[in-house]
């Protein structure tokens, strides 16, 4: 049976408050610095691969703050 959307955020909000959540977010953050560095890219393939895996890390990063705007916009009564 599909997830209610006050389960699934709720869900999210768990995970958000954990330990997990908090010590991944930290490893993200780290990466996406060092993927940012371009003294490290050599060639035009290397610029596609750091700037795909800045997709995702954007994408990962901003799960939470995405989560809370569509808790917000689930709120708001439509008018």
């Amino acid at each position: 049976m599909p997830k209610t959307d006050e389960e699934f955020f709720r869900d999210r909000q768990d995970l958000f408050m954990s330990e997990g959540w908090i010590d991944l977010k930290a490893e993200l953050l780290k990466i996406e610095n060092s993927v940012k560095d371009i003294s490290t890219i050599q060639n035009e393939n290397d610029l596609y691969h750091a700037k795909g895996q800045l997709q995702i890390l954007g994408l990962l990063l901003s799960l939470e703050e995405a989560t809370k705007l569509a808790m917000e916009q689930a709120e708001t009564p439509p008018s």
